[in-house]
């Protein structure tokens, strides 16, 4: 009887064992990525990569890589000779000091991880946005894709007002990862979003009817909220107003953007008013 208890612990054992090996092979293995030396930073262009990366932790990228865009879409590398331009007079002035004027650490604690400089836009020829062309990308809260770099002139308001549009729009989406929409915002338009593929057959009126900022903010969710940051950050305080007193959607939607900033140290009305200084 001893004899058979103690053959049967060994079956169990062996089986435990058995089962134990099975479970592992599951696990996908680690590829195997090969040590790479950190390149030493030897011009200007670099040097001030690398001070935003000691300073922010964040990785600007401005070498091509065909990964960073999809398959179905086309863009063009940015020019070395303006990367170094864009960093000093665009990221840090238009975007970086719009922030930390206001709250000295936030950019320390919100930054994407990376950024990637793009020349052109990111034109969609295939599917479901087709002759899309996209002025910037969120991918979650650590990468942001920005283009238009190759088109830098300081001259330009209109560009300098649309590269910090987009700067800040694909910003409102890092902060959307990280903290979620204010509570309630989701619920203010539900059921009146068109898609990504109806969004431009509805006009202006039409969008702020329903409570959007513009019509591609009817994309869904995500991209409402990011339109309606966008809006405030380029339009004067007492403009914003008077739009959002048009309808009880608007207005609630504002509120909920606006509180959100403001719970984080940041007045977007404020933001505006000192991005407006810099274009004049």
């Amino acid at each position: 009887m001893k004899m058979l208890n103690k053959t049967n612990t060994l079956r169990i054992l062996l089986l435990a064992i058995l089962a134990g090996f099975a479970g592992c092979t599951k696990e996908k293995a680690i590829p195997f990525e090969p040590h790479v030396e950190k390149e030493v930073a030897n011009n200007p262009t670099d040097l001030a990569i690398q001070d935003i990366l000691k300073t922010y932790q964040t990785k600007i990228v401005y070498k091509w890589d065909r990964r960073y865009i999809s398959a179905d879409a086309s863009a063009t590398p940015p020019q070395f000779e303006l990367i170094k331009p864009y960093i000093d007079n665009i990221l840090r002035k238009l975007f970086i000091a719009a922030y930390d004027r206001q709250k000295s650490d936030f950019m320390v604690k919100h930054m994407p991880i990376e950024m990637i400089f793009i020349g052109s836009s990111i034109n969609y020829d295939a599917g479901d946005e087709r002759n899309f062309s996209a002025s910037g990308m969120a991918q979650s809260f650590s990468r942001i894709l920005i283009t238009g770099i190759n088109a830098y002139d300081l001259n330009n308001k209109s560009w300098l007002r649309g590269q910090y549009a987009t700067l800040h729009h694909e910003f409102a989406h890092v902060l959307d990862k990280i903290y979620s929409r204010p509570m309630g915002f989701d619920d203010v338009s539900k059921g009146l979003y068109a898609g990504s593929t109806s969004f431009a057959v509805f006009t202006q009126a039409e969008a702020r009817s329903r409570g959007f900022w513009k019509n591609y903010g009817m994309t869904n969710e995500s991209e409402d909220f990011a339109t309606w940051v966008n809006g405030i950050v380029t339009t004067p305080k007492d403009e914003v107003l008077t739009i959002v007193a048009a309808n009880d959607l608007l207005k609630r939607k504002y509120t909920l953007v606006y509180n959100f900033y403001l719970s984080k140290g940041i007045d977007l009305h404020l933001l505006q008013e000192y991005l407006q200084t810099i274009l004049q």
